[in-house]
């Protein structure tokens, strides 16, 4: 790994920064107003189509596709890029309203995704394909619950998970970490995180 690919002027991002304080007063760090912008709008959109969606969750956006697929938990690009990890609850097939004790279980679970993005300048550019996706697939309750990078180094079968998103926060990267190794195309990978770095 070479050392100097991560090395950023770290005082020079917090001069940029800007602190805010959300309506329920958490503390919110981001890279400049534009991208600040983009994460609320980007947070909003989700809540509200999760909201919109809540009450019919059996019928994906695309209703022309006959065998519902899951989307994987993991989709990481080669190489050290910003990473978001998301949670959303998986759509209900076949059930029908007030379908029992057995609906209401399926749909309480909820299910991780990893995933990082060649060429992300924002975390949000690294969390935005895989919403998409997500919500094409009719997930609903969509959360980007932190950021961080991930650096996977597929030569050495080696993935590095570090650092934090000035816009989404710290991602708890033991629970990526955990998301990873589950995944069986990273089964024989040596999979560590730190909390350091940016």
């Amino acid at each position: 790994v070479n050392e100097r690919m991560y090395e950023i002027p770290i005082t020079n991002l917090k001069m940029q920064n800007t602190d805010i304080e959300t309506e329920d007063k958490q503390q919110v760090y981001t890279t400049n107003a534009e991208d600040q912008t983009a994460v609320k709008a980007l947070k909003d959109r989700i809540a509200a189509d999760s909201a919109s969606r809540s009450s019919s969750r059996t019928t994906p956006k695309d209703s022309n596709n006959k065998e519902w697929k899951p989307v994987p938990s993991v989709i990481i690009a080669n190489g050290a890029h910003k990473y978001v990890l998301i949670t959303a609850q998986e759509p209900v097939h076949g059930t029908e309203e007030g379908g029992g004790a057995a609906a209401a279980e399926e749909e309480s679970a909820s299910s991780y995704f990893v995933t990082s993005k060649y060429g992300a300048h924002y975390h949000r550019n690294a969390a935005e394909p895989l919403i998409d996706r997500l919500e094409m697939s009719g997930y609903t309750n969509i959360q980007v619950l932190g950021g961080g990078r991930i650096f996977l180094d597929d030569d050495n079968k080696k993935i590095s998970i570090f650092g934090y998103s000035y816009g989404f926060g710290r991602a708890d990267h033991l629970i990526s970490q955990k998301i990873i190794q589950a995944d069986e195309r990273f089964k024989d990978y040596d999979v560590t995180w730190s909390n350091d770095g940016y």
